[in-house]
C-alpha cells in the first residue's frame, strides 16, 4: 500500500486529468466519483458520498468546484483509512464470483444477463456504468463475457492503490 505522499501524488495526477478549466486547479464536484475511480480504486456509492461530503467543506460556494489541495488531502486520508476496503479483489475471488453466474461451467456469461444483474441487484449500476463495464468485458462477436480473461484484467491492470 502506498504511503500517504504517494497517495497524494496519485490523487493529484488523476485530478489534473479532470481539471475544470486548464490551470484552475479545480474540479467540478460532479466529476469526483470518476476522478477517484480513475485512480484504480473502486469505492462503494456510500464511500463516494462520504468523500464528497468531506470535499464540500472546501468547495467554492457558488460553483461546487473542489480545489486540488482539498482533494489531495481528503483522498490521501481516505485511501489510508480505508485501504483494506478499497483493495482490488484478487483473481481467484473474481473467478469465484463469475463462476456463480456460470452453473454449466462454460467459461462465459451472457452479456445481457450480466447487464440485467448490474442494473437490478446489489449496489446497482446506472446505465452508463453498466455500459462502460460491459464495453470493456464483452466479446464483440459473440455477446459473451469470457470471464477468465476479464478477471485477470480486473485483478492486474497495473494500477496501484
Amino acid at each position: 500500500m502506498p504511503a500517504e505522499d504517494e497517495n497524494r501524488r496519485i490523487a493529484r495526477e488523476a485530478f489534473m486529468v479532470f481539471e475544470h478549466k486548464e490551470g484552475s486547479k479545480m474540479v467540478d464536484e460532479k466529476e469526483i466519483a470518476t476522478v477517484i475511480r480513475s485512480m484504480g480504486i473502486n469505492p462503494s456509492n456510500a464511500q463516494i458520498a462520504e468523500v464528497q461530503a468531506q470535499l464540500k467543506e472546501g468547495a467554492e460556494d457558488d460553483f461546487n468546484l473542489i480545489p486540488l489541495e482539498t482533494f489531495e488531502r481528503v483522498i490521501a486520508e481516505f485511501v489510508q483509512a480505508k485501504r483494506d476496503e478499497l483493495a482490488r479483489a484478487d483473481y481467484h475471488l473474481l473467478m469465484r464470483a463469475f463462476r456463480a453466474f456460470d452453473p454449466d461451467k462454460t467459461g462465459w456469461i451472457d452479456a445481457e444477463v450480466l447487464k440485467n444483474l448490474l442494473l437490478s441487484k446489489g449496489e446497482v449500476f446506472n446505465g452508463q456504468e453498466a455500459g462502460n463495464m460491459l464495453g470493456c468485458a464483452v466479446d464483440g462477436d459473440s455477446g459473451r463475457i469470457y470471464y477468465e480473461d476479464y478477471a485477470y484484467v480486473l485483478a492486474t491492470d497495473g494500477r496501484k492503490l
